[in-house]
């Protein structure tokens, strides 16, 4: 519902409900970031769906801009005075990254930029920081000993492609790919997916433990109340995994669904 209330408004005027919210006084009175953002948070909480609430507001690269961030990854961009906001991709001409060439001795400057998607810039970065709520010990992790990428892969025990992609591990590691996993029970939490990973991550042996779940085996499971497979997968649907293998990298790209080790690394380095 609230995709739909979103996208079906890319661009919107809340000026009618503004002037019986808000007073032109409070308005106009906005001298600095502080207060842009009290207003902005003020406005735009009038019209977002019902159960959604703004979580950040920050500045954009495009002046006078701000991103507000209510749940969802992409933000909305909406205006200092904070009546107008938008519901869609941000682009930046980039001519900093123009091509240099050279003709007949001379070199010269492309007159062709780049084109900077900063809405996907701004996705990566908040998936980044949703990532960094998990820390390095949640986390079952397969070193690589010469590891040139570090991924955290939201696994599901009962998975056929995450079966597939832990009986490879190996090659995965030789390539120098470390592999860390999170907890992702796609058929939800209190689910016997869900009892199975809350006992590998509990197990004393946690390694051992999930290696045996995903090769059918069921173990005598341990349970604890610090597992983290609850958390793991809030955060999981939070940063649009829908289904299991998901990978995501260092710089918080998504790559769903099962790679083979030599495709893993091309994709990686590309």
């Amino acid at each position: 519902m609230k995709k739909y209330f979103l996208f079906s408004i890319l661009v919107i005027s809340i000026n009618l409900i503004s002037q019986n919210a808000i007073s032109e006084e409070f308005l106009d009175r906005c001298k600095h970031d502080n207060c842009y953002m009290d207003r902005i948070e003020k406005m735009i909480s009038i019209v977002l769906p019902e159960g959604s609430k703004v979580e950040s507001i920050e500045k954009s690269e495009f002046p006078g801009i701000y991103k507000v961030y209510f749940g969802d990854l992409q933000p909305l961009y909406v205006s200092k005075d904070g009546k107008y906001f938008i519901y869609g991709q941000m682009f930046k001409i980039n001519w900093d990254s123009a091509g240099v060439g050279a003709y007949a001795g001379e070199t010269y400057k492309s007159l062709t930029p780049n084109v900077d998607n900063l809405t996907d810039l701004d996705i990566l970065e908040k998936r980044v920081s949703l990532m960094q709520e998990i820390e390095s010990s949640e986390l079952i992790s397969f070193q690589s000993k010469e590891q040139l990428y570090e991924l955290t892969v939201f696994t599901d025990v009962d998975c056929g492609y995450c079966r597939k992609l832990h009986k490879e591990i190996k090659e995965y590691n030789d390539l120098g790919i470390t592999i860390r996993y999170a907890a992702f029970p796609r058929s939800g939490l209190g689910t016997d997916a869900f009892t199975k990973m809350v006992g590998a991550w509990c197990s004393s042996d946690s390694k051992k433990a999930i290696t045996n779940l995903k090769n059918g085996k069921n173990p005598s499971l341990t349970f604890c109340d610090s597992q983290p497979v609850s958390k793991h997968y809030a955060i999981g649907k939070k940063i649009g995994i829908t289904g299991t293998p998901a990978i995501i990298t260092e710089k918080g790209e998504l790559l769903p669904g099962y790679y083979s080790p030599k495709d893993l690394l091309k994709k990686l380095k590309s």
